[in-house]
């Protein structure tokens, strides 16, 4: 898996364009103009699950995973937005979501990133990997755009499909996927031993709905205290986008030791307003305002009035109920007295 799921650190999607995107335009007629000609042909089927499953078969034939690997191992450029997958007919499960999202955008289904992260032995063994949700019928439904996957219901109809949750919840939910095995890239993968859909039933698994979530962070010991790093997961936590359907990343630091009394952490860069906040498992926090914040500087904040227990919590609280406010980080350290 190991995605390219950068667009996750802006403010705004990636796929949000202002040049002319005549490869992107193109793949939405394409879309527009499947749904007109299927018509009232496929009755009792909500709009917005043929038009997802229309889009997720363009995005998956179009933007080619097989192209991206090629690609990568000449050494050529490589697609970096939406516009560019199309020209080039080359992605990977980030770009594909981009480019499911735009287009959901563009004919006006309601979509929402699902980001898997999984826990390897070690952090330098983690991989990720990114789904979709739609919403319709007063529920979001999951599709694995790059494996041209849905979950079915049991025993619903043809557009009854689940949420990330109702999979992961439900130890037969391997049975209900309905995937496009003819692809390559998908005959690859399993010609090489390894799961696509792995994320159903992972065990050491966090998910970001939304970019809202917990992602849990294993420390590192060093001669100074423990290290903390992302690893194939995202480095921001807090709020970027604005949207009803987006939240907030917060972080959990594992296996603290309990005579940290002191967090740094590298800033990388800040947006939006708010407070960067560090709580223990009783409810107490020492927190500091973004303002204060600088990018490319370390900032200290001082522990020793929490109950440091096995785990802390970081995150970031906006200014206003909703709004956007995040840090992007390199490290996080903690250190003894």
């Amino acid at each position: 898996m190991k995605s390219l799921l950068t667009f996750m650190l802006m403010a705004c999607p990636l796929a949000a364009q202002e040049q002319a995107t005549p490869a992107t335009d193109a793949a939405v007629e394409s879309i527009r103009q499947q749904m007109e000609l299927l018509g009232g042909s496929l009755p009792g089927l909500s709009r917005e699950y043929v038009s997802a499953v229309a889009t997720m078969n363009q995005v998956q034939s179009e933007l080619s995973s097989l192209r991206y690997s090629v690609l990568s191992k000449a050494g050529k450029p490589l697609p970096r937005t939406v516009e560019e997958c199309f020209h080039l007919q080359a992605g990977i499960c980030g770009n594909h979501i981009d480019a499911f999202l735009e287009i959901a955008r563009r004919l006006e289904v309601r979509a929402r990133p699902v980001e898997l992260y999984l826990h390897g032995e070690t952090p330098q063994e983690n991989h990720n990997h990114i789904c979709v949700e739609v919403f319709y019928r007063d529920q979001w439904r999951l599709l694995d755009v790059t494996w041209g996957t849905v979950y079915r219901r049991p025993g619903g109809a043809v557009d009854e499909l689940v949420s990330i949750a109702e999979i992961r919840k439900d130890p037969r939910s391997r049975r209900w996927a309905v995937t496009n095995q003819t692809d390559l890239w998908y005959q690859q993968w399993k010609a090489s031993g390894l799961d696509p859909l792995e994320y159903v039933d992972y065990r050491e698994l966090d998910v970001l709905r939304g970019r809202a979530g917990t992602i849990r962070l294993a420390a590192l010991l060093t001669d100074a205290g423990q290290r903390y790093q992302p690893v194939h997961q995202p480095g921001y936590l807090g709020r970027n986008n604005a949207s009803e359907d987006y939240g907030a990343i917060r972080l959990s630091l594992l296996r603290v030791d309990t005579g940290a009394r002191e967090f740094r952490i590298q800033v990388s860069g800040v947006a939006g307003t708010g407070t960067l906040v560090v709580a223990d498992q009783s409810g107490g926090e020492a927190s500091v305002s973004l303002e204060q914040l600088q990018g490319g500087k370390e900032t200290a904040l001082d522990l020793s009035e929490l109950e440091v227990g096995e785990t802390l919590d970081v995150q970031v609280r906006p200014a206003t109920a909703g709004g956007v406010g995040y840090v992007v980080y390199s490290k996080i350290t903690l250190l003894p007295r």
